[in-house]
């Protein structure tokens, strides 16, 4: 029986696995799909001539004049002072909601998860429409107010989200201990539960800033006079292509693509070392 048993884990072993033919092919055609654009776009944005469709030479022309475009400098500096301030907001608002989730029980809590997450489901054009509706009938001017309103809507559930995940792999018995040992509440989150959730907030406000950044169906429906960056963008492109909007797309892709790595980064498990 044992020679049978040897031999058959030897034939288990020398026995091909099946493989889809051309998967290899498959799997370089998927990524040029996905990434071919974004390559363009970074090699035209240095294109020396005019026209959007036929390159010539390497030039630095366009992204000179976008640092010497002032309305677009406003447009950039829009963006930013928004995407600062709802994710300074939705770091609290959704670190808080996060802990009063994972410690508080109440009936109709599944649901009410589902509907704080909802955000992040829905269609931004739903969601910009609905704020518009309920801002028209407040008879509150649209303004970066309005605009910052939209933007809080779907950065504090990415927060949420985030803090939600990691406060349910940790134990409860960590601060129970600290409290045991003469810790006061507040002392023991701040000195035991931060150090182990500070990783996935940290992650969770750089992927919600990354998202309000590139926001343009919601604030599109909230905004009036004020001007952020895709908005800027958009309307260059109803007078066709250019490469100074391939200069523009490049520098924002180049912006997005840093902050993807650091969400990455910061969105490990690294923290939970704290409790092994």
């Amino acid at each position: 029986m044992s020679e049978m048993g040897a031999s058959t884990v030897i034939k288990r072993k020398h026995r091909k696995r099946f493989r889809f033919p051309g998967l290899e092919i498959y799997g370089v055609l998927i990524y040029l799909f996905l990434y071919m654009p974004l390559i363009v776009v970074l090699v035209y944005s240095f294109n020396s001539s005019q026209s959007a469709m036929r390159f010539q030479s390497l030039t630095l022309e366009w992204y000179q004049k976008l640092f010497s475009d002032s309305t677009l400098l406003l447009a950039l500096f829009n963006s930013l002072k928004v995407s600062l301030i709802a994710v300074s907001c939705a770091v609290i608002i959704g670190t808080s909601g996060a802990i009063f989730l994972n410690r508080v029980s109440f009936k109709g809590k599944d649901l009410f998860r589902s509907i704080a997450l909802m955000p992040i489901i829905l269609p931004g054009i739903i969601i910009g429409l609905s704020i518009l509706i309920f801002i028209l009938n407040l008879k509150i001017p649209l303004s970066m107010f309005t605009v910052l309103l939209g933007h809080l809507t779907f950065t504090t559930a990415v927060v949420l989200q985030q803090v939600s995940a990691r406060l349910s792999r940790l134990s409860k018995n960590l601060e129970n201990a600290a409290m045991d040992l003469g810790a006061p509440p507040i002392k023991a989150f701040f000195y035991v539960t931060l150090p182990m959730i500070k990783r996935a907030i940290i992650g969770g406000a750089l992927l919600a800033f990354t998202m309000s950044f590139d926001e343009i169906i919601i604030t599109y429906f909230l905004t009036s006079t004020f001007t952020t960056l895709p908005i800027y963008i958009y309307g260059m492109l109803r007078f066709g292509l250019s490469p100074e909007i391939y200069a523009i797309s490049a520098v924002v892709l180049v912006f997005s693509i840093v902050l993807i790595i650091l969400t990455a980064r910061f969105t490990g498990t690294e923290d939970e070392k704290l409790i092994s």
